[in-house]
């Protein structure tokens, strides 16, 4: 049975750098995994070797579209679309495709708080309670203090990639705010880096406070707009939700998922609520403007966007992590890998490569930046699970970067990424004597509440249980596991089970029950 411990892994694979493989039905044969065809370290990137090491990886991967922007010595040299952008239509992937940005989007969260610092209307160590003075945590001196740095940074103290269901559950912003106080801390404050969505939240809150605008429209005011952005912006407005409601856009990347080991389109994950987070989309030509103004440290076009001090507090390592095995080459133990605001930082020979991923159902994404080179590239992919970002980054790093003789990374990114999606996929084995429930399933329903997550109720249908979460009852499937111990799952292909033991008065009375760490009690209809 999935456990807590799986859950974590899943949501760490679904926003962190990283990631596995798998083979489709419907498209070519996967080529070899020995290593990049003309690997040659150091020997430079152009845009034509670029779009080699690009078509490459799309069949290694077998990923159906991919988009890149590639900047060198501060300019543009390449933006464009490989592949296709929906395989049930075919339809080509284009420099102008947008896709969600996932996790990517925390970069431009950190930019808009840069934009409002350079403004003087919030400071980096500002505490947060000074502007929204009802913020309360369930650390006290935490949630006096926390402030846009320690947001930006995962060093707040909250549990590590927790929270992302508040995004379906149908409560708004103030609510959340709200409700964030009973979130226990899982370490001391300042203390150690933990990866939180709930962080990039708070953080979006903080900058539509200190700039008077929500977040999106404050994002598009101080960077969108500025940089003359015309395809990035919140992922449902401009892509719909993939089903009734339409986008703004119609050259739109699709989610792409293994369904029954056959690779289709799948409904995309969308942020309704972490828009900081990972709720953004955006195209390779809006990238490549965006990671270009980066790598020129601040400016574009002769203009300044952010100015010297905010690049240096962008780009300035906060807090040390320790590499884990989720992370891919040329991230290693002698690498370094630290927090920045909104960046992952670590060293490739003798560079500062500020690097960040995400993932969502059916996308993958990732940024990568050599302020010292002014050099700089964006990926998008429209698959899930595929380790084809951090392949296509680490070529480049090698040809630009590389020194004569070093081995070449992408064996063990492959080897990686297919180790990564064995575990994943890896079907754990059912209790080997699970007892029934020990009362009928009607005894199981009801309405239960937590100060956390608010009132979930727990119906039958069609002889087997539900549960409704939220103000939007996001539906859950609620099956026997062992005993008065269910298992649930939320609806998405990068979901995972999680234990659900339910609670007795010891009078055949069911009276609450436990999800992932936090009680619910049982209250009358």
């Amino acid at each position: 049975m999935a456990t807590t411990t799986r859950q974590r892994l899943m949501a760490r694979l679904a926003l962190a750098p990283l990631l596995g493989v798998a083979l489709a039905a419907n498209l070519p044969p996967a080529m070899g995994a020995d290593g990049l065809p003309g690997y040659a370290p150091g020997a430079g990137v152009d845009a034509t070797a670029a779009r080699r090491i690009t078509r490459w990886a799309l069949t290694e991967y077998q990923v159906p579209g991919v988009a890149i922007a590639l900047v060198q010595d501060g300019r543009l040299v390449l933006a464009e679309g490989f592949g296709v952008r929906d395989l049930s239509t075919g339809a080509p992937t284009t420099a102008d495709t947008v896709f969600q940005l996932a996790s990517v989007s925390k970069t431009f969260t950190a930019a808009t708080v840069a934009a409002l610092v350079d403004r003087k209307r919030l400071g980096w160590e500002q505490p947060m309670v000074s502007l929204l003075p009802n913020f309360r945590l369930a650390d006290a001196y935490a949630g006096q203090w926390v402030n846009a740095r320690d947001l930006l940074t995962h060093r707040a103290g909250f549990p590590a990639f927790f929270g992302d269901l508040f995004d379906h559950l149908g409560y708004d912003g103030a609510d959340v705010l709200r409700r964030i106080r009973y979130l226990k801390p899982a370490s001391s404050f300042r203390d150690r880096a933990a990866y939180s969505n709930v962080g990039f939240f708070l953080a979006g809150e903080l900058a539509a406070k200190a700039g008077g605008q929500p977040f999106a429209e404050l994002a598009r005011s101080l960077i969108f707009q500025p940089l003359g952005l015309s395809r990035t912006g919140v992922a449902t407005t401009l892509m719909g939700d993939g089903t009734a409601q339409p986008g703004t856009l119609e050259d739109v990347s699709r989610s792409h998922a293994l369904v029954g080991g056959r690779l289709q389109v799948v409904p995309p994950n969308l942020s309704a609520l972490f828009i900081p987070a990972g709720g953004l989309a955006s195209s390779a030509n809006d990238l490549g403007r965006y990671v270009q103004m980066l790598a020129r440290g601040g400016e574009i076009d002769g203009r300044r966007l952010l100015s010297e001090d905010a690049m240096a507090a962008l780009f300035e390592p906060v807090i040390a992590v320790e590499p884990s095995f989720t992370e891919f080459p040329p991230i290693a133990a002698n690498s370094g890998f630290d927090y920045s605001p909104g960046w992952g930082v670590y060293h490739y020979n003798g560079l500062k490569v500020l690097e960040k991923g995400g993932a969502l159902d059916g996308v993958r994404t990732l940024l990568l930046l050599v302020p010292q080179k002014r050099f700089a590239v964006a990926i998008l992919a429209n698959r899930n699970l595929t380790a084809l970002p951090e392949a296509v980054r680490a070529a480049l790093l090698q040809q630009a970067f590389g020194r004569p003789g070093e081995p070449d990374l992408q064996p063990e990114i492959k080897a990686r990424g297919e180790k990564l999606e064995n575990l994943l996929l890896a079907v754990e084995p059912r209790p080997a004597d699970p007892k029934p429930p020990s009362l009928p399933l009607a005894a199981f329903t009801g309405t239960y509440v937590n100060d956390l997550f608010g009132t979930w109720t727990v119906a039958e249908r069609q002889g087997a249980l539900e549960v409704l979460a939220g103000p939007a009852r996001y539906r859950a499937a609620l099956t026997a596991w062992n005993g008065d111990t269910f298992s649930l799952l939320w609806p998405g292909v990068l979901s995972a089970p999680l234990e659900v033991p339910f609670q007795s008065d010891g009078r055949g009375r069911v009276n609450g029950f436990v999800y992932d760490g936090y009680a619910f009690r049982r209250v009358e209809s």
